[in-house]
């Protein structure tokens, strides 16, 4: 659980004219998108930033679709699983899309097959369904390739509301509105702060670079290697 500190210090945030214009400039970029766009969705991972986007979201359309990749047990424990899914039922979403990856024929985790199977799944999903826009809650701070990446595949046709919002902008968000989130991230800042915290896959080692699965053994060593 979150100590009573980092509690106020993130209320505190809230309370600031800083972070109150982030806040609007973001719900003006939702509406925006909203006047644009007939039949979007909301591209939901359980994370903080599309934790955040879906509550905003949820706020202005209560009925929109919300589309969820499963990572499958090898990479995320059924609990997590579980608590991703029930966060979003919580604070309001009435209508949730799950596709889960498949395993990949190696023994190596393969994420050039991962990747396709996600952007292949959610092409597919979007055709089916007739969804012209997708919000996606991609950060500038934390990560501008995925937003190339998902841009590469969809073209104009996602919307990236949070683009400019800061790690303590998103959190005093959660806080202030006091919102649901995965239990883990308490678990893990307790090591690597609020502010360098993120929901990844367990054991992975796209994020060796990280350090990820070094924390993940400390932490999480009873899910290595669950199948």
């Amino acid at each position: 659980m979150m100590n009573q500190i980092m509690i106020e210090s993130f209320e505190l945030w809230a309370d600031t004219e800083e972070y109150r214009n982030r806040i609007n400039k973001t719900r003006d970029v939702i509406n925006e998108a909203l006047r644009r766009y007939n039949h979007p969705y909301i591209a939901y991972s359980g994370g903080k930033d599309s934790l955040v986007m879906l509550h905003l979201v949820l706020q202005q359309v209560p009925g929109i679709a919300v589309w969820h990749w499963d990572y499958g047990r090898t990479l995320i424990p059924r609990w997590l699983e579980a608590e991703i899914i029930a966060i979003a039922k919580t604070i309001g979403c009435k209508e949730i899309i799950i596709n889960e990856r498949g395993k990949p024929n190696t023994a190596r985790l393969d994420h050039a097959y991962g990747y396709r199977a996600f952007f292949a799944t959610l092409h597919q999903t979007r055709v089916k369904k007739g969804w012209d826009l997708g919000f996606v809650g991609i950060r500038r701070e934390e990560s501008t390739r995925r937003k190339r990446v998902y841009t590469s595949f969809f073209s104009n046709s996602a919307c990236f509301p949070l683009l400019n919002l800061t790690w303590k902008d998103v959190w005093s968000y959660i806080i202030s509105s006091n919102i649901p989130y995965p239990s883990v991230y308490d678990r893990y800042a307790s090591v690597l702060g609020y502010d360098k915290v993120r929901l990844v896959t367990f054991f992975d080692n796209e994020f060796e670079k990280l350090g990820a699965p070094y924390i993940d053994g400390v932490l999480m060593p009873e899910f290595r290697n669950v199948e």
